[in-house]
Order: structure tokens, then C-alpha cells, then sequence
């Protein structure tokens, strides 16, 4: 008998005591080197396994998959609450984050002052570029924290937020590869797995959204001449795509003139964009969460397959009709590389197979999202 098992085997007296006062009856017992298989005689519906999930991790450590077969299966299989490895390098990816995230904010204020004519002193830079990452970082951040708040309520083991560096502005990126959780058991039902896929994208969505509004309002407007003298210089660049929301949260500001982004708007724009990508139904992404629980595993997989190709296509017929189609293009790119990463392997999906549960609310925010976030060309 294995470790695994005898560790089983002095909780499966208290375990079948919680099955039978849920009313299930257990009617085979079979014994592996990692877990034991519970056979019961009928499938235990999603209100009573959520609550035989939780009763077993809290209180026994054990965490139980129903999985679907010719009889009904219990898995069980103990549960050890094991720190992410990455863990170890927090404080320095925390710190090298908040440099790379400064710097880009060091070299948007620098590209600010240079347009609006002033003298860029050290110390104004400094303060923009200090605005700038506290507030990138609280829009980052957010995202996680809306995560782990569905997490806790959801009775789903998870740990972070870890921030992910990356070059900063004046090498080509934006400063971070965004952060991430870790999830450690999955989520008992889909209603459950939806909400944790879409909390993270709507408070990161709403937090943007109110930074971005304080960015239009302190972002400065330049004449067309002197916009257009800039973007002949090469010293600025004009934004050719953003999301939708974005568009329309300029509409917000009417402007006699060319409208300068602020660094705090940037930030905005930025989230916007990642939050789009991250709603890409590839692997593990959050869309990926809610696509996955409205859908089974192969079905998913192949939606999996077809969105980084999709992506690219569309990118090449808006270039065949003269729109600019790179920022499509780069999306399919990098969602092939996500999907080549993460995809190929599908999604695990929730711990009882035999559970049908829908949160179309959650679908239906999750499309709205989608399509606000979606890029379109600039108004």
C-alpha cells in the first residue's frame, strides 16, 4: 500500500460517513497507487458534490474528482498545498517589475515633454514616471486580485499574484509580461470556473476604465501642425488602432486639436489590449475559462485551434483592403505562440464531468467585454 493510499485509507471511514449522510451509495472500492476510485451507483448532482468538494479539502485534505465513466466515479486522491516554486523569486520579479514598468513610464513622460516643447526636468520625469507605475501596477494587479477574490469564495486553493518583468519602452515593450496566480485545485462546477475566469478581466477592465478617464482629462492637445511636424520627425507616433472602448472613451473629451496621450492614458490603452489577448479562449487564458465552461474538451480544443488563425487571416484581408492589419497580425502571432504553449493540451475543465451548470450572465459579460476590448481603428 502506498503512501498515497494508506493516508486514504485512515480518512475512508469518515469519508463514506459524509457520502452516506449525502446519500450517496458507494458500492465498489478500487485501490491505485496514487488515489482510490469511489464506483457509485448514480451520478451526485452539482449541489451535493460541491458540497462533499469542500467537506473533503477543508476538513480531510482531500481533494475528489466525479468523473464520468459506465458507473459513476468518485476519485480521491490527497491533497498537499505545495508552494509554486516561483514563489522563491517574488521580491526580485516584484522589484525588477516595478524598474522595467518606471522606466517605461520614465520614457513616456520624456516623449511627453519633448512634444509639448518643455524642458524635461529630472524631477518632473521621475514624478510622471512614479504616477505612471503606480497606476499601471494597480490595473495589474486588480486583475489578479479580482481572480483570487472568486477564488476564496469558490473554495479554490490559489496563490500570488507574481508580477512578470520584461523590457521596458526604450527596448521595444511595455515594461511587464503581465502577473499571474496559480490555481491549485479546480473549481467544482462550471458556473464556478466561468466566474473565475471572468473576474479577473472585469475588474481590471472597470480599474482601467476609471484610470483612463483621469488620463483624458490631463492629457495635453496640440495643434494638427505641429502634430504632424512631430510625426515627421519620427518623435511621435500616431496610434493607427485601439479598442473599442477606447474610442469611445475619447468621444468622453471633445478636442480642437490633436489629443497627446498621457502617460496614465497609455496605461489605459495598454490594459485594454492585454485584456483582449487574455480573453482569447486558448489553454488556460482567462476566456479560455469561460469558452471552456459552456463547452466540452474537444469542442474547445478546436475553438483553441482556430483563434491564433483567425486572428492572422483577419490581419491579412485588412491589409489586402489598405487598413492596417499589423496589430492583428501580431495577436495571431502571439496567440499562436500561447496556444503552442499552453493550448495544445486543451483545458482540464471542472472537477465534476457530470456537472451542467451555466452562467449565462457571465457569457453574456464576457462577450461584451470581448467585443469592447476587441481592436478596431482609430475614430
Amino acid at each position: 500500500m502506498s503512501q498515497s493510499t494508506d493516508y486514504l485509507h485512515q480518512k475512508l471511514k469518515d469519508i463514506l460517513a459524509l457520502f452516506s449522510k449525502a446519500g450517496i451509495s458507494v458500492i465498489e472500492y478500487r485501490e491505485y497507487v496514487n488515489f482510490v476510485d469511489l464506483v457509485i451507483d448514480r451520478p451526485v448532482d452539482e449541489n451535493t458534490f460541491r458540497t462533499i468538494y469542500v467537506e473533503l479539502l477543508s476538513t480531510h485534505k482531500v481533494l475528489a474528482l466525479q468523473l464520468k465513466s459506465i458507473t459513476p466515479i468518485i476519485r480521491l486522491t490527497p491533497y498537499t498545498a505545495r508552494t509554486h516554486p516561483i514563489q522563491k523569486y517574488r521580491t526580485i520579479l516584484t522589484l525588477t517589475t516595478f524598474i522595467t514598468v518606471f522606466l517605461t513610464g520614465y520614457g513616456l513622460a520624456q516623449s511627453l515633454y519633448s512634444a509639448l516643447g518643455e524642458i524635461a526636468e529630472t524631477p518632473k520625469l521621475i514624478l510622471n514616471a512614479l504616477l505612471y507605475t503606480v497606476v499601471f501596477l494597480v490595473i495589474l494587479v486588480s486583475h489578479e486580485l479580482g481572480h483570487l477574490f472568486i477564488s476564496k469564495k469558490s473554495h479554490i486553493e490559489a496563490e500570488g499574484p507574481i508580477l512578470i518583468p520584461a523590457p521596458p519602452i526604450q527596448l521595444g515593450f511595455i515594461g511587464t509580461l503581465g502577473a499571474v496566480i496559480f490555481t491549485k485545485t479546480p473549481p467544482s462546477t462550471r458556473k464556478d470556473l466561468a466566474k473565475l475566469g471572468l473576474s479577473g478581466p472585469l475588474m481590471g477592465f472597470i480599474i482601467a476604465t476609471l484610470a483612463g478617464v483621469i488620463g483624458l482629462y490631463v492629457s495635453p492637445v496640440i495643434p494638427p501642425d505641429i502634430a504632424e511636424k512631430l510625426v515627421q520627425a519620427g518623435q511621435v507616433e500616431m496610434i493607427s488602432f485601439g479598442s473599442l472602448v477606447f474610442n469611445l472613451l475619447l468621444l468622453i473629451r471633445p478636442v480642437n486639436g490633436v489629443l497627446f496621450i498621457h502617460p496614465i492614458l497609455f496605461a489605459s490603452y495598454i490594459m485594454y489590449m492585454v485584456t483582449f489577448l487574455n480573453l482569447l479562449p486558448i489553454g488556460q487564458l482567462d476566456g479560455g475559462h469561460v469558452v471552456r465552461s459552456f463547452t466540452e474538451h474537444k469542442t474547445y480544443k478546436y475553438i483553441s485551434t482556430i483563434i491564433p488563425f483567425t486572428l492572422i487571416a483577419t490581419g491579412f484581408i485588412l491589409s489586402i483592403f489598405n487598413i492596417e492589419g499589423t496589430i492583428y497580425l501580431s495577436l495571431g502571432f502571439v496567440s499562436l505562440l500561447l496556444y503552442i504553449i499552453i493550448g495544445r493540451q486543451g483545458h482540464p475543465g471542472v472537477a465534476n464531468q457530470y456537472d451542467e451548470s451555466k452562467c449565462l450572465s457571465c457569457l453574456l459579460t464576457y462577450l461584451i467585454l470581448f467585443v469592447l476590448t476587441m481592436p478596431i481603428p482609430m475614430m
